[in-house]
């Protein structure tokens, strides 16, 4: 299965690959290979839901998606992947807004460690701003 990579490459999908929606906050999916009993292929994160094992084809918008981090090349480490994508699934873990969210969710599936790069800059933004006004109002 052939997708657009974000610098508008065409790649071959492998397990692991995040699958992005464009947007803000963009939202992310994980490609697992075919292994749900239908051929279900990715990890779909769904907002306050819990993590779906669907196809491809059947998300919304499917060709507008694009290819972020890659998954793993060597095949024990995609069959590590798939383990993990079994587990949030089995599992019935929620996307949730601060933790999980679709980012940690992906990120667990792809390495391992469940990681927010977008939670982490909105955290300091937050910070940031907390500390601005503090420092407005005492002047």
């Amino acid at each position: 299965m052939a997708m657009n990579k974000m610098n508008d490459n065409v790649v071959i999908l492998r397990p692991g690959d995040d699958l992005v929606q464009p947007g803000l906050p963009a939202h992310k999916r994980v490609f697992v290979g075919a292994i749900g009993l239908s051929g279900e292929n990715v990890i779909d994160p769904v907002k306050a839901q819990t993590a779906q094992l669907v196809h491809l084809h059947s998300v919304t918008n499917w060709q507008q998606l694009l290819v972020g981090e890659r998954g793993p090349e060597d095949v024990f480490k995609q069959a590590q992947v798939q383990q993990r994508a079994w587990k949030v699934v089995t599992e019935s873990i929620v996307n949730r807004t601060l933790w999980p969210n679709c980012e940690h969710i992906c990120s667990y599936i792809r390495t391992g460690k469940a990681e927010s790069p977008q939670l982490r800059f909105w955290g300091g933004v937050a910070a940031a701003a907390a500390v601005a006004l503090i420092f407005f109002r005492r002047a």
